[in-house]
């Protein structure tokens, strides 16, 4: 199921904030996916690997009042992962792609954590599509 795919690369983007060099790390994250499931995650990946200043940018740009280095680490996770796949998945519904990173907010990061992931991809998705 891709939940558990996002799960997996938003532990795998995550743990990158500490051990960047860690070439492994996806391989265990992902032992519980499909091949479909895996692709997907590692699609997901690439594209926000590829992205990333312009999604960070674009964070930056959309949350009015919070500095981009104030954001929480589990917040900036969540948005890239919806970001990734609002610009590298057009055939899933907005809806779908933000509900999938706000439960990813709500289960690793604050309350108000879910309004600020929603709202900065409501905003973002409305740019791009």
């Amino acid at each position: 199921m891709r939940s558990l795919a996002r799960e997996t690369v938003f532990k795998f983007l995550y743990s990158q904030l500490f051990n960047p060099s860690d070439e492994g790390l996806f391989t265990v994250l992902a032992k519980e996916l499909n091949d479909d499931d895996k692709s997907f995650a590692q699609n997901l990946i690439k594209i926000i690997n590829e992205n990333e200043s312009e999604f960070l940018d674009k964070i930056s740009q959309l949350s009015v009042g919070y500095k981009l280095n104030r954001i929480f680490a589990t917040d900036k996770c969540a948005l890239l992962i919806g970001m990734a796949e609002l610009k590298g998945y057009p055939e899933t519904a907005v809806a779908v792609v933000i509900d999938e990173s706000v439960k990813l907010a709500a289960k690793y990061s604050t309350e108000k954590s879910t309004d600020f992931v929603n709202g900065i991809l409501a905003e973002y998705a409305k740019e791009i599509r």
